[in-house]
C-alpha cells in the first residue's frame, strides 16, 4: 500500500506553491525541499496501519488516523494548504467536469468501502427517532460551556457574524448579525417570537431588551437550558422568555400562536431524509399565525447529499447541509412564501477564522475546564479537521443562507422594498457591545481584526471540490 501513498506524495511534491514533505512508517520520505528547509506541509505516517487506512478510505482514513495520533500533520494551517496543493496538482477534482444534466448522488461510491461506511453512518444516526435526535444534539452542545465561552467570545453566539464596514471585533460582528436578523423579522413590541435552538441564549435576551417582544424557546439540550435560565435571570428577562426542553417538531403543539419564527445554526440538524425536511417545515407553518414572518440562518449547498463522514463522526452526528432547492420546495408546499434568500458565506468564513484563532489561543484554559474530554485527540479534531476545514470549505462550495419567508401569499405583511432591513443599530469602530454574559463567564476580549488576519484561499486559488459528499 505504501507505493500508492508514495505516488500521492510525489504528485503533491510537484506543487510550485508549497514545500512538501511526506515521511512514511519505514523512515523513507518524499519531499520537494531540503533538510534545512521547513516544509509548509509535513505529513508523517507513524504506523503501517495509518498508511493502510489512508489508502483504503482516502482522506477520511488519513484524518481518522490523524485524530487518533497515528499521523502527524504539521505546518501553519496545514489542512488548507494540503487542499490547495491537491487542487493545484489535480488530485482533488475541481468539479468543472460535472454536467448539470447529471443529478448529484446522495452517496458517493467513488470509494466503495467509504461509501458503505457513509450509508451505515446515516442509518445509525438518523434523526427521525426523538431519542436519537436528542443524543445527536447532546453530543456537541453538552460539551463544557467554557469551550464555547472561550471560542465564541462573550456573546457565546454560535452562528455567523455580520461584518459591516468598520466592524472591528467579533463581539461587534455578533451584535450586528442579531440586530440584522431582528430587522429582517420586522419585530414589533408585543410580538410573540418562537426560537428553536437558542444555544446559550443571547438572541432571546437581545430581542426582549431591544424590541419589547415575548419569546418562547424550544431547545433539546439540558445543559444549554440550564445555562440559558441562569443567563435570563441574571439579566432580568426570565419573565419574558419561556424555555421548553423540546425538539423542532414540538412547536406544532402551539399551532397558530406565534408572530415570528427564528432559528440560527439549527436547520443543519434536521438530517438527510426528505421526511425530515417535510416535518421541520410543517412544524414552522403550523406554529406561525397567518401573515407570520420567519427567518432561518443555515449553512447550505445547492444539492442534496450525505454529509462528510468525518463531520458526522466527530462533530455533528445526524447533521446535514440543507439543500436550498429542496428547502424552497418544502417551504412552498406548506403554504409559506419566500421573501428572499441572502448568502452571507464570506461573513461566516471570517467568523470561523476568528473562532479558530481563539480556540488555539485559549486551548490551555479550555483543556483545564474538562481535561478528560478536551484531550489531544479533541484538539486535533477541532483545530484542524473542524474549524480549519470549515473555513476552507466556505471558499469552495459552502454557503450561509438567510431564508426569509412569511405564512401565506399576502403582499401587505412585508415591505415591498428592502431599505428597512438596513436601518440597523450596527456597532463599529470603538463602539462597545452589551454581551449579556453570566457572572462567572470566561470573559475574554475579542480583539480588533485586521483584514490580513482573515484566512484567504492559499495560493490565491479558489477551486470547487467535488459536490458529492
Amino acid at each position: 500500500m505504501r507505493f500508492v501513498l508514495r505516488n500521492v506524495g510525489k504528485r503533491l511534491a510537484g506543487s510550485t506553491r508549497y514545500k512538501v514533505r511526506f515521511r512514511f512508517a519505514d523512515g523513507s520520505e518524499v519531499k520537494n525541499c531540503t533538510e534545512s528547509e521547513v516544509p509548509d506541509i509535513y505529513v508523517h505516517f507513524k504506523t503501517r496501519k495509518s498508511e493502510w487506512f489512508s489508502v483504503l478510505f482516502f482522506y477520511e482514513g488519513l484524518f481518522d488516523e490523524y485524530i487518533a495520533g497515528n499521523v502527524d500533520l504539521e505546518g501553519e494551517n496545514p489542512l488548507a494548504k494540503l487542499m490547495d496543493a491537491g487542487y493545484e496538482v489535480g488530485i482533488l477534482a475541481s468539479g468543472k467536469e460535472h454536467s448539470p444534466r447529471i443529478p448529484h448522488m446522495v452517496y458517493s461510491f467513488k470509494n466503495p468501502l467509504q461509501g458503505v461506511r457513509s450509508v451505515w453512518q446515516q442509518m445509525t444516526q438518523n434523526n427521525q427517532r426523538y431519542a436519537r435526535a436528542k443524543r445527536n444534539a447532546e453530543y456537541h452542545y453538552s460539551l463544557h460551556p467554557k469551550l464555547f465561552e472561550y471560542m465564541l467570545g462573550p456573546t457565546v453566539g454560535y452562528c455567523e457574524g455580520y461584518w459591516v464596514d468598520g466592524t472591528r471585533t467579533l463581539d461587534q460582528a455578533k451584535h450586528n448579525v442579531y440586530e440584522y436578523i431582528c430587522k429582517k423579522l420586522r419585530l414589533q413590541p408585543g410580538d410573540h417570537v418562537v426560537e428553536v435552538g437558542a444555544g446559550w441564549g443571547f438572541l432571546p435576551i437581545y430581542m426582549v431588551k431591544n424590541y419589547g417582544v415575548k419569546v418562547t424557546v424550544y431547545n433539546p439540550v439540558a445543559r444549554q437550558n440550564d445555562y440559558m435560565l441562569r443567563r435570563f435571570r441574571e439579566h432580568g428577562v426570565a419573565d419574558d422568555i419561556r424555555l421548553i426542553e423540546g425538539e423542532h417538531h414540538d412547536i406544532m403543539r402551539e399551532a397558530g400562536k406565534f408572530d415570528k419564527f427564528v432559528s440560527t445554526g439549527v436547520h443543519e440538524h434536521h438530517g438527510l431524509d426528505r421526511d425530515m425536511y417535510h416535518l421541520w417545515w410543517k412544524s414552522i407553518a403550523t406554529a406561525l399565525k397567518p401573515g407570520g414572518i420567519g427567518l432561518i440562518s443555515t449553512s447550505s449547498v445547492n444539492y442534496r447529499a450525505a454529509s462528510n463522514y468525518l463531520s458526522l463522526k466527530y462533530t455533528w452526528p445526524g447533521g446535514h447541509l440543507p439543500s436550498i432547492p429542496h428547502e424552497i420546495s418544502e417551504l412552498n408546499d406548506h403554504g409559506l412564501m419566500l421573501i428572499e434568500i441572502e448568502n452571507l458565506w464570506p461573513h461566516y468564513q471570517k467568523t470561523v477564522a476568528e473562532w479558530r484563532e481563539r480556540f488555539k489561543k485559549y486551548w490551555s484554559q479550555i483543556q483545564a475546564s474538562d481535561p478528560h474530554v478536551f484531550n489531544e485527540r479533541f484538539r486535533r479534531h477541532w483545530t484542524t479537521v473542524y474549524l480549519e476545514g470549515i473555513s476552507q470549505t466556505f471558499f469552495h462550495n459552502l454557503d450561509n443562507s438567510h431564508i426569509l419567508f412569511q405564512k401565506g401569499r399576502d403582499s401587505t405583511h412585508y415591505p415591498w422594498t428592502r431599505e428597512c432591513k438596513y436601518e440597523c443599530d450596527f456597532r463599529t469602530g470603538e463602539q462597545p457591545v452589551e454581551c449579556y454574559a453570566i457572572s462567572d463567564a470566561a470573559i475574554t476580549p475579542t480583539e480588533p481584526i485586521a483584514l490580513d488576519q482573515v484566512a484567504e484561499p492559499y495560493g490565491g486559488h479558489v477551486g470547487e471540490p467535488s459536490r458529492r459528499a
